[in-house]
Parts: C-alpha cells; sequence; structure tokens
C-alpha cells in the first residue's frame, strides 16, 4: 500500500526555521545578559576601587585639626584622579568623619565627626542594558562604600630625651637622680646607659607583655605603679629582641630596685595625640627617655640631693639640690600644620648648689648658685617623603632661664666677709639672659629610616654650650665692695677662688646636669627618634 505525500512539509521547515530563529535570539539574549552583567560588574569594581582609593588616601591626611570641608576636598581630588567624575558633596555621595568600633567582632563606623576613620560612599547612574537601558533610557545607580583608620604619618621625639653619648660624668649624675627619684642606690655605668638609651621598644611590645591592656588606648590609660610601669619597659626589651644582654641587665636593675609605689600611667609619659592610637603600636621608642621621663613624674616636685666632686681644701660644706618642678613628656602623632597637636615637652628644673667656704685666717664666703629652666616644647609642623630621604619639621619653643647668685639662705647677695664677720663684698652676676625665640628646626633623614635614626639637633643658645667657661670669666662677676681697707684681699680672693669655684660647679655639675636633660640656658635639644609612614592595612570596612 502507497503512503499519501506529506502535505504539510513546507510548514514544518518553516516550524524548524522558526525555532531557530528563536533560539538565535535567546543566545542573542543570553549573551546581552553576559554583557551587561560583566559590564555592570567591571563598573561597580571601579568604582568601589575608587570609594577605597579616595578613603585611603583622605585618611592619610587625618589629624587632630582635621575639619570636614577639608576632609571632602581631598577626597574629591583623590576620586579625581581616580577616574571619577561625580561630586563626592552631593547627595547621595558623602564624605563622613568618624570612629570605628568593634561590635561582636564585627566593624562598625559610626559618624560623630571625629578623626578616628573617615566613610566614602561614591554613586554613579549607568544604563541597565548596553540595548534596553539605551532604547528606552532605562538606569541603574550602582554604589561603593569604604571605611579607612586615620593613617597620617607619625614621628615619635622628645625634647632633650637621651641619646647613645652619655658620657661617664653624665652616668654619675644619672645615678644619682634616678636612684633619688626611685627611692634607691644605683651604680650603672656610662656603657650600659648607652646600651640602654640604644634599646627601641614600640607599644606593641609594651601590649605584648601586659597582661592588663587588650589595646593600645587601654595601655595608655591603665594605672600602674612606677615599678610596674618601669618592668614593662625591661620585660619589652627583653623579648623584642633588640636590647644587648648589659642593657637588659640594666632595665632589670633599675626596675627591681624600685621603692616607690607611685601611680601613673603610660599616657603621661607619652602623649599619643594620633586619632587611633592603635595606629602607634608601632613607632620605636627610647627606653631611656621612657624611663627617666616616668622616673621624674613619679618624683613629683621633691628635691634630690646630688653629689658634688669638687676639690678645694678650704671648702667646708657644699650642698647641690636638683628639683624637677615640671616633668617632660615624649609625644607620638601626626604633624599638625598650622594648628599644631603633636608637642614635646622638656623638663622644668631647678637646681642650687648653696657652698661656705672659709679661707684661714683671712675671709668667708657665703654663696648659693641658683639656675632655674622654665618648660619648653617642640611641635610638629610637616612630615614630607621623598624616593630617598624623608624631612621632618619641627618647631622649637626653649624655656626661659634664669640665674641667681645669694647667700645661703637666700636673702640677700652672696658675701664675703672677714672672720669677724664685717662684710667686705657682695657678689652678683652680670650675665645677661634674652627669652630665646622660637627656631624651625629641619631633620632630613636618609632611607632606610631605621639605619639613620635616631637624630639630635639643638637650638641655639645665648650663652653657648659652657657655663663653665661663662662663669669662669672674670667680667661675669658683679662686686659691691664694702670695705675698703682689705681690696687685695678681696682681688684675692675674686680671682683665685670665687671665679674659679663658680666654673667649677658649672663644669662638675650645672654643664653636665642641663646637657642630660637635653636642655640649654636659653636653647634645647630635640631627638627625633622614629617615623611611621604608612600602616600595613588602613582600609576597615
Amino acid at each position: 500500500m502507497r503512503c499519501a505525500p506529506l502535505a504539510n512539509y513546507p510548514y514544518q521547515r518553516g516550524a524548524i526555521a522558526l525555532a531557530g530563529g528563536l533560539v538565535l535570539l535567546l543566545a542573542l539574549l543570553l549573551t546581552m545578559l553576559v554583557v551587561d552583567s560583566g559590564r555592570l560588574w567591571m563598573q561597580q569594581k571601579k568604582l568601589q576601587s575608587i570609594a577605597d582609593m579616595s578613603a585611603i588616601h583622605t585618611a592619610r591626611h587625618l589629624g587632630c585639626n582635621s575639619s570636614q570641608q577639608a576632609v571632602i576636598q581631598i577626597a574629591q581630588q583623590a576620586a579625581l584622579n581616580n577616574g571619577f567624575d561625580g561630586q563626592l558633596a552631593a547627595s547621595p555621595n558623602q564624605v563622613l568623619l568618624g570612629r570605628l568600633d568593634t561590635v561582636q567582632g564585627i566593624r562598625q563606623f559610626t559618624a560623630d565627626g571625629s578623626t578616628g576613620a573617615v566613610y566614602v560612599r561614591a554613586t554613579k547612574q549607568v544604563p541597565s542594558s548596553l540595548i534596553a537601558g539605551g532604547l528606552f533610557g532605562n538606569t541603574v545607580t550602582l554604589h561603593a562604600e569604604a571605611v579607612s583608620m586615620s593613617d597620617p604619618p607619625l614621628a615619635t621625639f622628645g625634647v632633650g630625651s637621651f641619646t647613645t653619648s652619655l658620657t661617664s660624668q653624665q652616668s654619675v649624675l644619672l645615678n644619682g637622680l634616678l636612684g633619688g627619684m626611685l627611692g634607691g642606690p644605683l651604680n650603672l655605668d656610662a656603657l650600659t646607659y648607652r646600651g640602654i638609651a640604644a634599646t627601641k621598644v614600640t607599644l606593641h611590645d609594651l601590649l605584648a607583655v601586659s597582661g592588663q591592656a587588650g589595646t593600645v588606648e587601654e595601655l595608655l590609660n591603665t594605672n600602674l605603679e612606677i615599678g610596674e610601669l618601669l618592668d614593662l619597659v625591661a620585660s619589652a626589651a627583653a623579648q623584642n629582641g633588640v636590647a644587648d644582654l648589659q642593657a637588659i641587665s640594666g632595665l632589670q636593675t633599675i626596675a627591681s630596685m624600685t621603692v616607690k609605689n607611685v601611680p601613673l600611667k603610660l599616657g603621661d609619659v607619652l602623649a599619643v595625640t594620633t586619632p587611633d592610637a592603635n595606629a602607634a603600636a608601632n613607632v620605636a621608642l627610647n627606653a631611656l627617655s621612657i624611663i627617666t621621663t616616668a622616673a621624674m613624674i613619679a618624683n613629683g616636685n621633691n628635691a634630690i640631693t646630688l653629689p658634688l666632686a669638687i676639690n678645694i681644701p678650704s671648702l667646708t660644706s657644699i650642698n647641690a639640690l636638683v628639683t624637677i618642678t615640671e616633668p617632660p613628656q615624649l609625644a607620638i602623632g601626626p604633624a599638625g600644620g598650622g594648628a599644631f597637636c603633636t608637642a614635646a615637652r622638656t623638663a622644668q628644673i631647678r637646681a642650687r648648689v648653696a657652698v661656705l667656704v672659709n679661707i684661714p685666717l683671712l675671709a668667708r664666703i657665703d654663696l648659693a648658685l641658683g639656675v632655674e629652666v622654665a618648660q619648653g616644647s617642640a611641635s610638629l609642623r610637616s612630615i614630607q617623603t621623598s624616593d630617598g630621604e624623608t624631612q621632618v619639621v619641627i618647631d622649637a619653643s626653649p624655656g626661659i632661664a634664669s640665674l641667681q647668685l645669694t647667700n645661703n639662705a637666700g636673702t640677700q647677695p652672696a658675701r664675703i666677709t672677714t672672720l669677724l664677720n664685717l662684710p667686705l663684698a657682695d657678689i652678683g652676676l652680670n650675665l645677661p639672659l634674652q627669652p630665646p625665640s622660637p627656631q624651625t628646626m629641619t631633620f632630613n633623614v636618609d632611607h632606610p629610616l631605621k639605619d639613620h635614626l635616631p637624630l639630635s639637633q639643638t637650638a641655639s643658645s645665648q650663652l653657648g654650650s659652657s657655663l663653665e667657661n661663662a662663669l669662669g670669666q672674670p667680667n661675669t662677676l658683679n662686686v659691691t665692695v664694702l670695705s675698703v681697707l682689705n681690696l687685695g684681699l678681696l682681688n684675692n680672693v675674686l680671682s683665685s677662688l670665687v671665679s674659679p669655684l663658680l666654673a667649677e660647679i658649672g663644669r662638675v655639675l650645672l654643664d653636665p646636669l642641663l646637657n642630660l636633660l637635653g636642655i640649654r640656658l636659653g636653647g634645647m635639644d630635640i631627638t627625633l627618634d622614629d617615623v611611621q609612614y604608612r600602616q600595613a592595612k588602613p582600609l576597615a570596612i
């Protein structure tokens, strides 16, 4: 039996063509979807990169004096440099200042106007589809958010902080100072002190050996006794592997001989002004500067008696008292530009050397030399870096100094009398001191930084670097003759005894003591200990 021909064959061929067309259309739509998805993903990724880079760049300019307007300008410029064509100041874009908190292990940004972190939100409108969006004007708004912790360049420095150039004479004075302030005898040599001065510890090192704090901010605000703080420094130096054995032994000796139980905080010793205290965790600190500053704070205004090795046969008594009326403070933080926010200060000291000299069968000298240096300060102006060098600019304002010559009681001028107590002459000082002028000091530090720090500079003094020379000059003394009967004796006493005695006090006590504390009469030393230019991971969210 023959089959009838397929009369509908042409229609089946049309159905196949239609199905093929639908498949091609579907493939085209899928291709468009893939292309659009890829395009949107790439644009979203680029926008996220803009937000990230803008937040990171802005965070590097956050300081304690940052304003909202200045921050927006910095963020906008960074966004433009990375290809953004919008305005971050215009809604729904945002640039906000605030802080970062960790709640149940999750970081959260709070916009409270503080400078601990910066939040950037960037948006961009793009066609929802290359074809459909182009035909019907449909758009989609992409948005990206980023939060970066405050990350300005940081420097740590001290005014009069200790360096590795301590002399044997200064080590004797430092033993007396630290022993007097901590309440026990101390007998470390100059080599040990140099090793301690060369020892660097960080806040991270101190935090690692502290059992009472979980963050740098908590560490700075934890109440400690002076012995606990010194032991913390010794333990940190022992564990970080930087200090030599002699320096570690010296640190442990200082910590163990402390008998005063005076409470204080590490934040009293070190002023951390960076908005995020954790950012300062890895900046190097001078171990000897921490110890001496802490001891001065713990000692308060108690006078310290220092031994003086002055060999004058007719000297019947000599008493040297040193009082730290205001303690120094180290500093770590960012530059402040025109409004400084990171500042260190010197100690304000008062030294008094009282002397009674009997010249057998001839005369008696009653004098007390007093030196007082007001607190000076130094402020971090700027930190700039290039390929091979970092430049740090610090403004120095030395404290005003005064010298005074009186009798032991402090009630009248120094006096020379006969053994029968008849006055021969009153003695004053002719050393005019001008108020010191602020000075700008520039530290140019070659890279790598760790190989070229610390660096010290000295703000110039009106009297130069030596009180010994100034006090030993004949025209330094201002003499009021009270009796003309023994002018020969008087001139002989002044030239052969009084002038050399004052010069010896300058050589044995005042010059090394002031140099030890980094103080000059009208000047001061500034030591730059470390610079940190970037955090490892500033981006937080």
